[in-house]
């Protein structure tokens, strides 16, 4: 706003201060703001006001002779009210106003608190239901490949963590944010390659139904908005009606930041989860439907039905995929890098970005991540040299090395820098993992020409 305009109404303020006060305090009344927001989506007639406020035919009349006099309401026809400029105007301006409001925040924070606490008061009995399989998070960094191994085994699959990476090709893909050490990388994928990810994992013998929204939850840091909660009590209550009707788990994101886990039931309005927490000695305590915190979208995935293909024709696909992925041959994030060259970007970053700018967490999560990564590579092709002995078989195994002598540098790029939210990054150690990175840079593309030649002799 410039002087001009603040002077402006500075003078037209200072002379107006009584007729201001009453215009403020008209409108500062619940049942009115309640009309005005009502009449903000067009008419209404007077019975329709009455239904929707609750209020008495005197009151409801009261309050509208008052808009009137103030004209900040009008009336439209025979018992139809609507707003006028100045009181759709005065409306808006106070919502925007508010939404940015510290008092705002903290109402909600209070609205928050008395809902979900003092609202499970009032249930003597929690309402308790555990699966009757059991299923646990199998031990692994990258939390797609650990979560979905352990639903799959509770319904009965012969699966590990291995040939989930594998199949869905997961394990063959590394990704990493431009110019930055961030711990995103080995979740933030493009639709596309999600969607490929979760088609493939069906070849592990189940259907998978994914129920999600778009968006960070919460939006904002603090407490989410209703429309938001609402958004995790609809999902609340399928994997609920999921847990009762089909006794299945759950794949359920954010129950840890920003990682996949497992419901296993759920008590009261609570989620009862297995999640990598165990893995670290930390209690698996009940997460409110509520309290996630899931960076890009919510995310549940559901198993439906069991499936069953020509095991030679999916493990053909799954080793085009292996190379498509290994190859950054799919959709990428603009603000992120795959494939081997994003060994060179993340070399690039450790080297370049000032030591205050570096994260020490992001860098050794990512590093954990595409560690175990190699090793599930490594592990998943020697199985399928096995299970399918042939021409290719040699090549897969020269893959598989390849992957195997990757792990090892990555292996020692961890001893650099272990698993922490924090550590020391100076720029000598961070040299040396750098050089590391791009050791391992042609590991990768030596890993994807055995795999394409493997294909090819397998044709």
């Amino acid at each position: 706003m410039s002087s001009s305009e603040e002077n402006s109404l500075h003078d037209l303020l200072l002379e107006s201060t009584s007729s201001v006060a009453e215009l403020l305090k008209l409108a500062a009344h619940p049942a009115r703001i309640h009309i005005m927001t009502l009449l903000l989506r067009g008419e209404h007639e007077f019975s329709g006001l009455m239904q929707q406020t609750r209020l008495s035919k005197t009151a409801l009349a009261n309050h509208l002779r008052l808009l009137v006099e103030e004209e900040l309401v009008e009336k439209s026809g025979r018992g139809e009210y609507c707003l006028t400029t100045d009181g759709r105007e005065l409306l808006k301006t106070v919502a925007v106003m508010y939404r940015s409001s510290v008092h705002r925040q903290e109402a909600m924070r209070e609205l928050l608190a008395r809902r979900y606490t003092e609202g499970l008061k009032e249930v003597k009995h929690l309402v308790k239901k555990v699966i009757s399989k059991k299923v646990e998070y199998q031990p692994c960094w990258i939390s797609y490949t650990g979560a979905v191994a352990g639903c799959l085994r509770a319904l009965g699959t012969d699966c590990d963590t291995m040939k989930v990476g594998g199949v869905s090709g997961y394990a063959f893909l590394i990704n990493v944010a431009k110019g930055a050490t961030c711990p995103s990388g080995p979740t933030a994928f493009h639709a596309k390659t999600w969607k490929q990810i979760r088609k493939a994992t069906e070849d592990l013998g189940w259907t998978l139904e994914t129920v999600a929204f778009d968006g960070d939850y919460p939006e904002k840091e603090g407490a989410p908005t209703s429309k938001e909660i609402e958004k995790t009590r609809k999902i609340f209550e399928k994997i609920k009606q999921e847990v009762d009707e089909k006794n299945h788990p759950v794949v359920l994101w954010g129950l840890v930041i920003p990682e996949y886990g497992i419901v296993k039931g759920y008590e009261g309005n609570s989620y009862i989860v297995s999640t990598y927490r165990s893995l670290m000695g930390q209690p698996e305590d009940l997460v409110p439907f509520h309290d996630l915190k899931a960076p890009g979208c919510l995310d549940s995935i559901f198993f439906r039905d069991r499936v069953k293909r020509r095991s030679e024709d999916a493990d053909k696909e799954a080793l085009q995929r292996a190379i498509d992925f290994a190859s950054a041959k799919v959709p990428v994030l603009s603000n992120y890098v795959a494939g081997p060259e994003a060994l060179d970007e993340w070399a690039n970053v450790l080297e370049t970005l000032p030591e205050d700018k570096q994260n020490y967490q992001g860098n050794s999560y990512v590093g954990v991540c595409y560690c175990e990564g190699r090793e599930m590579c490594a592990a998943y092709l020697k199985r399928l040299a096995k299970k399918h002995p042939g021409k290719q078989s040699k090549h897969l195994l020269k893959a598989a090395e390849a992957y195997e002598k990757g792990w090892k540098l990555l292996k020692e790029f961890t001893q650099l820098f272990p698993f922490g939210f924090q550590g020391h990054m100076e720029l000598e150690k961070r040299k040396k993992g750098a050089d590391l990175l791009r050791a391992e840079k042609p590991c990768e593309e030596e890993s994807a020409e055995y795999m394409k030649t493997a294909l090819e002799e397998w044709k």
